[in-house]
């Protein structure tokens, strides 16, 4: 399926060769702001309060439900961010604890280029998702993934980043496989030759 992004990509047409200084700048301030929101990449630690209750650590840790994963979101990004949806749109996949991560991936004219979310110690620039680099090709291969899951959240919309490639209903857990034919209690035939003992005689 990675090999089928690539291929889109490549179709759509080389992207420009440098990304707008502004969009990428604001697409890496979009990514920092969800993470802040959702309490993702340690920004917790920093002493940065998210908008959801994720708990504490371990036992105490408590599952984000994917509204208001959004909302929170929404609210994070909702001033100052003009190019959102303009110019790239925002990809957050879900776990069944609660959001795990965010990127940006470009449309119109900043097509084919992306960002991905990382430490806060880093810098998320925006690379393009045909690049050979490790970070490109994780990009890739999770936007790829995030295109194919029903449970990832849109910001604004999935419509303009995931041409032709459909979309896996995973809200429900798959069944579980029957368990193996026990074997059967009837003795197998033995393919080794019958007893030589002679039969006993009656008196």
């Amino acid at each position: 399926m990675f090999a089928t992004l690539v291929w889109t990509l490549l179709v759509a047409g080389e992207p420009a060769a440098k990304l707008d200084t502004h969009v990428a700048r604001e697409m890496t301030d979009a990514i920092v702001a969800v993470n802040k929101a959702l309490g993702l990449e340690s920004w917790t630690v920093r002493g940065q309060e998210p908008c959801v209750d994720r708990g504490g650590l371990e036992a105490t840790a408590k599952d984000v439900k994917a509204d208001d994963a959004r909302r929170c979101a929404e609210s994070a990004v909702a001033h100052g961010l003009p190019g959102l949806g303009k110019d790239y749109v925002l990809g957050m996949p879900m776990a069944d604890i609660g959001p795990v991560t965010v990127f940006a991936i470009g449309i119109d004219a900043a097509d084919g280029f992306g960002a991905y979310s990382c430490d806060p110690s880093r810098k998320c620039a925006p690379t393009k998702l045909t690049a050979t680099s490790k970070q490109a090709k994780r990009l890739a291969e999770r936007y790829q993934r995030a295109c194919a899951s029903s449970k990832t959240i849109w910001l604004p919309a999935r419509e303009n980043v995931c041409k032709d490639i459909p979309v896996v209903d995973n809200s429900v857990e798959e069944q579980a496989a029957p368990p193996a034919t026990p074997p059967s209690d009837k003795k197998k035939t033995s393919s080794a030759p019958a007893s030589s003992a002679p039969p006993t005689v009656k008196k």
